[in-house]
């Protein structure tokens, strides 16, 4: 039976473990500290858009840079057609705020970010990546990936390699020419819903009345918040949540998409560095199903004599959702080791 726009966006969000979440800053301005939260909500200018990042740690004064120098920079990037990234990496970074400084970034397209019309490709991504690590005044730090951003950072760690001195991978996309038809299968599906959500938002008058049918039924949209096990999330946090829903799906969302087979292809026999830490986390539920997504996660890697490692971890492809204290005690111990 063919399924309705409502349907179909649902099943999508479904599909995407509902990694929809945002960082809150109602206002164009370039730095607040949210009130009753422990995090600072920034934009940074990149190539004349706005890009919006979230820093958790003590700041200094002007809020524009972290207190404690010597504390290890984590940057968290997200997975492919994550409305906000800040509300689905928010758990995460709560539990390792102390250990890190950690800053979210919501690419372009994604979250309280501007929408661009450069295509989204790997080198344009990391790009802007660059540059807004640079505005930051982070010259070195550690990026924790999940999914498609592990093809990106992948990239990133061997085209900037003196700025990453580790990199942490939940569950991040790799290639294996067994895994080429999920991976098509995954493209066209995606390829559909962003069209539908946005032929769906376009029936509404305008994105606030459409924001506001989100949250008068956020099932019926598939606009409920992230389940993750043991956390619960604020009423801040499904405003500003709602407030990125209704702006996803957008053109720089669908490009990426268009460009998903062209980033996969970047990474065919491409691997980290023997000299850099890795730490990989795999899905257990993604090994078990398909046995060759383990094999190519091990591919990238040189586990004899490179710093790398790699454990399979209970929990579907969001593994924080129902195993956080098992993701941030692997990431605690592995950065224990590098002494970071």
């Amino acid at each position: 039976m063919k399924q309705n726009p409502k349907q179909r966006l649902r099943g999508w969000a479904v599909f995407l473990s509902l990694i929809i979440t945002v960082s809150m800053t109602f206002g164009m301005t370039a730095y607040a500290k949210t009130k009753g939260n422990d995090f600072v909500s920034r934009y940074v200018t990149v190539n004349e858009k706005q890009m919006h990042v979230v820093l958790y740690g003590e700041v200094n004064e002007t809020g524009q840079e972290f207190a404690d120098q010597n504390k290890a920079t984590l940057v968290m990037l997200p997975a492919l057609g994550v409305m906000s990234p800040h509300i689905y990496f928010k758990p995460l970074a709560e539990a390792l705020e102390e250990r890190f400084n950690i800053v979210i970034v919501e690419p372009l397209g994604y979250g309280l970010s501007d929408v661009t019309a450069v295509d989204r490709t790997v080198e344009n991504i990391n790009e802007e990546l660059d540059k807004a690590l640079e505005e930051l005044n982070i010259d070195r730090c550690i990026l924790l990936v999940h999914s498609i951003s592990g093809v990106y950072g992948l990239n990133y760690v061997l085209e900037y390699s003196d700025k990453v001195e580790g990199f942490i991978a939940i569950d991040n996309t790799v290639y294996d020419k067994e895994l080429e038809e999920a991976l098509a299968m995954e493209q066209a599906y995606m390829k559909q819903a962003v069209k539908e959500f946005d032929d769906l938002r376009n029936t509404f008058a305008s994105v606030e009345e459409f924001k506001k049918a989100l949250a008068e039924n956020p099932e019926e949209y598939g606009a409920e918040l992230p389940a993750i096990t043991g956390y619960t999330y604020s009423e801040r946090d499904r405003e500003e949540f709602l407030q990125a829903y209704s702006l996803c799906c957008n053109e720089s969302i669908s490009s990426e998409v268009d460009h998903m087979d062209a980033a996969l292809g970047t990474i065919v026999g491409k691997k980290f560095p023997d000299s850099l830490p890795v730490l990989t986390m795999v899905s257990g539920d993604n090994a078990a199903a398909i046995p060759a997504w383990e094999t190519a996660h091990r591919d990238q890697l040189n586990l004899e004599t490179g710093k790398h490692e790699i454990h399979v971890v209970e929990g579907n492809h969001y593994i924080w959702y129902t195993n956080l204290t098992g993701v941030v005690n692997h990431i605690k111990d592995w950065a224990d080791k590098n002494q970071f």
